[in-house]
């Protein structure tokens, strides 16, 4: 499911799937509706997009569109920005001091982030960087430097800042779904702001999006395996995940974050993504554990 919150977002994302029917695409087998929000901001956001999750029956949540960039994090104008965390900085309590903010903070999908992550710049325009950080969810357009330099004291992995990812995450958290984030930098948060980028921005985005939709599709096509089964791999795979991640090459930083949650279904999701699930049985031979291999085997 992809939602907008402005026009020229959705024309955007209309126009890279080409033909889009009574609101619904298919991506290489993958089929994939497209709604707006009606409108700016997290709180009709949190509302429209549970709507439109009911509506549809969608899994997951993909939020597409523009956003302000920080220049200060190396973030250029129709950069992509895609979040490992959401920020919704506006909570907290005004004292004589100052305001103590008391942020709320989501997590995107496991399996969409790693997607997103293993999209190649071939896939979709090489010359536009893609920046994956933090990224600040608000209910005010910024355009200042200062405040943006004061939200960037208390996150300084921000690359961007918006106005409706945190209401989209919540809304696909109520519904037991899965959010991501993709949206094109129009603008760098400052006093420059204006609206020269705005369209190549949301191209951008689109763009990127549709590279992400080819590689879940991708993968869709992999080992097909029952959640049951999934569930007694992973659960028989607690100490044992380590020296798998290692067999598969992933790189230590991204162990370091599958090790800060459940590390069998890091490794599990992270081969997914990029359409490897079906080498996971020679692997388990290889670290000794012909015990889930069969279990695999058994189930297909």
């Amino acid at each position: 499911m992809i939602v907008t919150a402005l026009a020229e977002e959705q024309d955007a994302v209309l126009a890279v799937l080409g033909d889009v029917p009574s609101g619904t695409a298919v991506v290489d087998g993958l089929r994939v509706a497209v709604e707006s929000l009606h409108g700016m901001g997290n709180p009709g956001a949190a509302g429209s997009g549970g709507t439109v999750l009911a509506r549809w029956g969608a899994r997951r949540l993909l939020l597409v569109g523009i956003a302000g960039g920080i220049g200060a994090a190396g973030v250029g104008f129709g950069d992509v920005l895609v979040p490992d965390q959401i920020v919704g900085y506006e909570s907290g309590k005004v004292r004589d001091d100052g305001v103590l903010r008391r942020p709320e903070v989501y997590r995107p999908d496991f399996t969409l982030l790693t997607a997103a992550r293993a999209v190649r710049p071939a896939d979709w325009a090489p010359a536009r960087p893609v920046h994956v950080g933090t990224v600040l969810s608000g209910e005010k357009v910024i355009a200042s430097r200062e405040v943006l330099d004061e939200l960037r004291a208390g996150w300084p992995r921000a690359v961007g800042v918006e106005m409706e990812s945190l209401g989209t995450a919540l809304a696909a958290y109520r519904a037991g779904g899965g959010f991501l984030m993709v949206k094109g930098v129009s603008d760098l948060a400052d006093a420059g702001k204006d609206d020269r980028w705005r369209g190549h921005a949301a191209d951008a985005a689109a763009r990127f999006t549709l590279a992400l939709l080819r590689r879940l599709a991708a993968a869709a096509g992999d080992l097909e395996v029952p959640g049951s089964v999934r569930l007694l791999v992973c659960q028989r795979l607690v100490g044992d995940w380590q020296r798998l991640a290692i067999y598969f090459d992933i790189p230590a930083y991204e162990r370091a974050a599958f090790a800060r949650g459940p590390g069998p279904d890091g490794v599990w999701d992270w081969l997914v993504a990029r359409q490897r699930l079906r080498e996971l049985p020679d692997a388990l031979d290889f670290i000794g554990r012909a015990d889930l291999t069969a279990e695999l085997r058994d189930a297909r």
